[in-house]
């Protein structure tokens, strides 16, 4: 029995388990009993000690002579605590276990182990109280983690903002919306926007400094400050002279909303173009409420925006056009000549397009579908909604000078789609081969003049001036810097084109159909099976077919071979 075996030590402090000589050892004593022994004792909340239990048992079980020295096997402890920083320091906690048999926690044990733990900011000191009162009511061993300490966090300063202070024209022809907020007072003559000479056009909101933050070591964080942007003068507008934050119109006429700025221009308001109004050709932005009817021919230097449809009519901008609804054509049957033509300097941005020749100078944007098109653009083709849940891209011919990025590619039914990818990649070849030629030229320059001077070492000393040799080593390191500067250039261009080969691809995001010809300089490949998401990329080489879902590379080679 374990109550023969134990007993307290002098300051009641430790439970010491020992056999004298006289006892003898029982060899079923069993570690779990101690229990019942330290109850006896009045020391049940008292910490059993395992190691010191089982030393005590094997060294009775072995006979070994440390047994009548003694082992402690449970000892008296106060409450302790333990305090936790998480990784990031920005928090800390404490741990509080409950005393075995000894006094809870005191308040200055709570600022030392705080102190030595390194907190300085961010403690909470009711959450301090609280681990007090829970060190009081724990059980032997339970214990209690608070949170006591919360840093701050850093809150970086947000970027520079040009605010315009007129309504969006394009918005309002394409989705009305009733919104009085804004600064300049509106002439509204039907779906026109107009502002008067010195109106307030656009606001630049200054970038913010951020606000500092702080970890619970005290350590200060940093904010990042907001980036700046700088407000331009567009045509017709100018910075105020008394608030460079404020750009002001120059003149009368239709705010448009650029990137930077805002143009003043002068602008044409129709509710549709049709017979009724004839051919229109306008100096400036033309704003068609509803439709461009068949037959029509629209020419403007600024951008067009229609709020309806473009149909089987002629549309050509200097600017962007926009269509709020669709573009409709027709293909010729004798020589597949489209009766919608949309041309624009800018981009285009429509919801779909349809048997049409659509070119731009940027970008295309067609949200539903772009259907049996004559296709050029001279930066990306996007056939896709924000949310890459639509967008088919079938039938037709693309050529587009960046990447092709749509939902499907191609249509069930076999129908002929072919896409030339990248068509600046001749250009950027042809730079290319260029520098190369250059730093050849170089390397021949550079050869001749070291040419020249071995001629002119192999001469007697008597035949030779310094003058020559301080020319020759002139023309060498006249002729070796512009060697390094040709070799330089090769290496940026080449590293360039790799850069855009990578950037500018055919990728589909839901689904490629079969008869889908896919064009890179010179190579192409034609599927011939469905394929999940996908990227068609080119390496200077062959073109590659990337599935994005195990992104697999596969080698897809030339036409004939079946992807």
């Amino acid at each position: 029995m374990w109550k023969d075996f134990v007993g307290l030590d002098n300051d009641n402090s430790r439970v010491i388990a020992k056999m004298t000589e006289s006892q003898t050892f029982d060899s079923a004593l069993d570690k779990r009993a101690l229990k019942d022994a330290l109850q006896e004792l009045g020391v049940a909340d008292y910490c059993p000690l395992d190691e010191g239990i089982d030393k005590f048992l094997n060294a009775g079980r072995s006979g070994d002579a440390s047994v009548y020295q003694g082992f402690v096997v449970a000892e008296k402890r106060n409450a302790t605590l333990e305090i936790t920083v998480s990784s990031n320091q920005m928090q800390a906690s404490m741990t509080v276990t409950g005393a075995y048999g000894g006094r809870s926690l005191i308040a200055d044990e709570i600022v030392k182990a705080i102190s030595d733990a390194g907190i300085k900011k961010g403690i909470h000191k009711p959450s301090l109280k609280k681990v007090l009162v829970a060190s009081q009511a724990l059980k032997p061993g339970e214990t209690f983690t608070q949170l006591f300490a919360q840093g701050k966090d850093v809150e970086d300063g947000k970027n520079a903002y040009l605010k315009p202070l007129i309504k969006d024209v394009m918005k309002r022809v394409l989705a009305p919306k009733d919104n009085d907020a804004f600064k300049v007072d509106m002439r509204d003559f039907g779906s026109t926007i107009t502002v008067e000479e010195n109106d307030p056009v656009m606001e630049r909101l200054s970038a913010t400094p951020g606000r500092e933050g702080f970890n619970v070591l005290g350590e200060i964080l940093a904010p990042k400050p907001g980036e700046d942007v700088t407000l331009q003068e567009g045509n017709g507008t100018h910075i105020s002279p008394d608030n460079p934050n404020i750009l002001l119109a120059t003149t009368s006429g239709m705010p448009i909303i650029r990137d930077k700025t805002v143009d003043v221009e002068q602008a044409l308001c129709l509710n549709n173009v049709s017979v009724a109004t004839g051919h229109v050709k306008f100096k400036g932005s033309v704003i068609v409420a509803g439709d461009v009817e068949p037959g029509m021919i629209v020419r403007a230097t600024g951008d067009v925006t229609v709020g309806g449809f473009i149909e089987s009519a002629n549309v050509q901008a200097q600017g962007s056009i926009t269509v709020a609804k669709g573009i409709i054509g027709h293909s010729e049957q004798d020589d597949d000549t489209k009766t919608c033509v949309v041309k624009a300097g800018g981009a285009i941005k429509a919801n779909y397009a349809q048997y049409a020749e659509l070119q731009a100078n940027h970008d295309i944007y067609l949200t539903v579908h772009a259907m049996g098109n004559d296709i050029r653009c001279g930066d990306n083709l996007y056939v896709t909604d924000e949310n890459s849940t639509q967008g088919t891209l079938s039938g037709g011919h693309a050529k587009v000078g960046g990447k092709v990025v749509c939902y499907q590619l191609g249509v069930e039914g076999d129908t002929a789609t072919v896409i030339e990818a990248y068509a600046k990649f001749a250009l950027q070849k042809e730079r290319l081969a260029k520098q190369k030629a250059l730093y050849v030229k170089a390397q021949e320059a550079t050869m001749d003049i070291v040419r020249k001077e071995l001629v002119v070492k192999k001469r007697d000393k008597s035949e030779r001036s310094q003058e020559d040799i301080d020319l020759i080593d002139h023309q060498k390191k006249v002729a070796t810097a512009q060697m390094e500067k040709a070799k330089l250039a090769v290496e940026k261009t080449n590293e360039q084109l790799d850069v855009l080969l990578k950037e500018n691809t055919v990728e589909a995001t839901n689904k490629v159909f079969t008869h889908v010809t896919i064009c890179f300089g010179g190579e192409k490949v034609t599927t011939k099976r469905i394929h999940g998401p996908s990227v068609f990329y080119f390496n200077q080489y062959e073109i590659q077919c990337e599935a994005k879902m195990n992104n697999e590379d596969i080698p897809v080679g030339d036409e004939s071979i079946t992807i």
